[in-house]
């Protein structure tokens, strides 16, 4: 489904302001037209349902009417049984209605509305007039209305994908860990000073990755985008993620110094490759075209192994401490596993690139 777009001028945060007034003028007009007495409910979940991407929406809706519903039937049974009037025996129909809800949303985020909607129904004055079962049932209908309201406008107004979000992200992902990598080829204190900040920023962009893939993955089953599946680009991405830190770790060592004085050019050049790789698979994450296959980065990692033989033939190793012997080759080690996942990320962006192909044609 197309939908509805703005002139690209237009961001991210006024685009997602015209979602929101969208929804909620949709959801006043859906709750008037069918005369419930507490429409402002349902506009209040049109604002909540209506996140950034789709697949962030259709969550958003699954977990508040589902918690809506639960709640709702729940707080009628608990009115109905347990006279509420005042003093203690409200109090004890308050207990009997939250405890367990709040147990369940402590279990699953999915239930989160449930302990709040199961106290509107109990407490409430309209509650009191139309009875607890009508007012649950006035209640589900205003939150199903509201999040039918921010669904619709998600898909139909300037829809955002998150799986098109995903490619972005992952692109992203891919930069921070090509810019770790260049700071460590400096093998300088700076460096290390750089590592930190941008080792935290790599993290929080994984973390929004993560967040992003599973809103794809409804998006996919619910039909509602046909893109390769992100999972196995994700999963590619933490290892190579695991593997730069490991290289990181390798300059923290109090014995680093054994990179610089005997592995300073090879190991330079391997981190350099490894960023540039990095870079040019990004890209073309981004713009949608298939990455061409190096022989760069095993020729690199070659040349820090070749460096690490001489050392032995040269017998240079014995002089130095064990530890710092054992930095040498774990570098090597953690080099070449990265140019293993680094291919692996080859093919999984060759995926991507074939799955748009095919949905273009």
């Amino acid at each position: 489904m197309m939908g509805w777009r703005l002139p690209p001028r237009h961001g991210p945060k006024a685009v997602q302001a015209l979602r929101m007034t969208a929804s909620s003028l949709a959801a006043i007009g859906l709750a008037q037209a069918l005369a419930l007495p507490q429409g402002f409910w349902a506009v209040i979940t049109a604002l909540i349902v209506t996140q950034s991407n789709v697949g962030g929406s259709l969550k958003a809706a699954l977990d508040r009417f589902i918690g809506s519903v639960f709640g709702a039937v729940y707080g009628s049974v608990v009115a109905v049984l347990i006279p509420h009037e005042h003093g203690i025996l409200r109090a004890t129909a308050l207990v009997v209605a939250v405890a367990p809800l709040s147990y369940l949303a402590a279990l699953s985020a999915g239930f989160r509305i449930a302990p709040i909607t199961a106290i509107i129904v109990l407490l409430s004055a309209t509650g009191s007039t139309l009875g607890p079962f009508g007012f649950a049932v006035d209640r589900v209908l205003e939150v199903g209305l509201g999040c039918a309201a921010g669904l619709v406008v998600s898909v139909l107004i300037v829809p955002a994908r998150a799986s098109r979000l995903v490619l972005n992200t992952a692109a992203q992902v891919m930069r921070l860990l090509a810019e770790q990598l260049e700071a460590m080829s400096a093998l300088s204190d700076q460096a290390q000073a750089d590592l930190s900040a941008l080792a935290v920023r790599t993290r929080e962009t994984l973390t929004k990755l993560e967040t992003l893939v599973g809103e794809a993955a409804r998006e996919r089953r619910s039909r509602l985008a046909d893109a390769p599946d992100p999972e196995p680009l994700f999963r590619t991405l933490m290892r190579l993620r695991h593997d730069v830190v490991m290289l990181r770790r390798a300059l923290r060592e109090p014995r680093h110094e054994a990179l610089r004085e005997h592995v300073a050019q090879p190991w330079s050049r391997a981190a350099r490759t490894g960023a540039a790789a990095l870079r040019d698979l990004g890209q073309a994450l981004s713009e949608g075209h298939a990455p061409e296959r190096s022989a760069a980065m095993a020729e690199a990692v070659g040349d820090y192994r070749s460096a690490l033989d001489d050392m032995r033939r040269r017998e240079l190793t014995k002089p130095l401490p064990t530890d710092a012997v054992w930095l040498l080759f774990g570098a090597g080690f953690a080099l070449e596993q990265f140019r293993r996942d680094l291919d692996d990320l080859v093919e999984r962006v060759q995926d991507v690139s074939s799955g748009r192909e095919r949905d273009a044609a």
